[in-house]
């Protein structure tokens, strides 16, 4: 289930302005749930665009993951800003995948409307959250990602497009987009929140807390908007975890972690995951199997015509998908 909308996302007014006007007319309140490491370059101007935002209530809790640099010293330049507030870990993590379900476990949803997932190091659009409340209210979608502007220290800018529309079990190959986009009901958080809560044993070595979120919300046959039209400025640098979608640097990052078999290991670990969330979903029930077959020619051709049914979204990501599989690296 999704609402994907088309069409050329530079030229066309902001989404803001196509959607019938929110339902509530009180601004929606929305927790901002953020993550920091090291991100002393960046961490001030991503604060300031998102206490920036327009026609929302917002309070931001960020969870600091043992920065050794300045991190701190540049959050604590924001007192005495009462809508951020600060924890720090007793004991690193060691990812940002870990300190985001840290930060999901830890604070709940009640009394907001919205919750959103932001990083350390992105430049909000002032109507980010407004558009993206209206879209989950007007739809009854439970997720919210956007497409997003790669900005290179050079001055560079590159719009990402999401890839879509998604497909019966895109959900078991990857995620939604970029996590920093996300903004999600405050019923589906709780209910996620309980979830993961119940399951943290099959979090510890997931990657990529975004594309968990999202193929929990799909295997529970949940609405997911996705809005072509981009909602941040994704700043590139040394310290991105993957780097943009179709820069060298990212594509080199994807192709060396799917030879050496950490694809094939994350797809094994979402499927149990959702295996969990909800064991008589037949698409990963039938993934799974075919995951656990002997390697042989039979498993490959398995591999392959799954892979074609219900695989990525995007073209080229589905060719390098049945590569792999014919490769023997899935």
């Amino acid at each position: 289930m999704y609402s994907y909308l088309r069409g050329n996302t530079l030229a066309s007014p902001s989404l803001l302005h196509s959607l019938p006007p929110a339902m509530d007319t009180l601004p929606p309140k929305v927790l901002v749930l953020l993550a920091s490491y090291n991100g002393a370059k960046w961490i001030s101007a991503q604060l300031r665009t998102i206490l920036a935002q327009e026609r929302v209530d917002l309070h931001i809790c960020i969870r600091d993951d043992g920065s050794s640099d300045t991190t701190l010293e540049e959050i604590a330049r924001l007192a005495p800003e009462t809508r951020v507030k600060l924890s720090t870990s007793d004991k690193p993590s060691g990812s940002a995948s870990r300190t985001f379900f840290s930060l999901i476990h830890e604070h709940t949803s009640i009394g907001y409307d919205f919750v959103a997932l932001a990083d350390q190091d992105d430049l909000w659009h002032q109507d980010k959250l407004a558009r993206a409340c209206t879209a989950l209210q007007t739809t009854g979608a439970v997720g919210y990602s956007s497409a997003t502007i790669a900005r290179w220290p050079t001055g560079k800018d590159r719009l990402i497009n999401l890839s879509g529309p998604p497909n019966a079990a895109d959900f078991l190959f990857e995620g939604a987009g970029q996590g920093c986009t996300f903004v999600l009901s405050a019923a589906f958080f709780e209910r996620l929140r309980h979830f993961i809560s119940q399951h943290s044993n099959l979090l510890e070595d997931l990657h990529f807390h975004d594309w968990a979120i999202y193929a929990i919300a799909r295997t529970w046959a949940l609405h997911w908007y996705f809005d072509p039209a981009p909602s941040l400025i994704y700043r590139q640098h040394e310290r991105n975890d993957t780097g943009a979608r179709g820069s060298l640097l990212g594509l080199r990052r994807r192709l060396a972690l799917i030879r050496n078999g950490w694809y094939r290991d994350q797809l094994e670990k979402i499927c149990i995951l959702c295996s969990a969330a909800n064991p008589s979903d037949p698409r990963t029930a039938s993934w799974r199997a075919i995951l656990q077959e002997r390697p042989n020619w039979r498993r490959t051709a398995h591999l392959v015509r799954f892979s074609l049914q219900t695989g990525r979204r995007r073209t080229r990501d589905q060719a390098l998908l049945i590569l792999a599989c014919l490769a023997g690296w899935i």
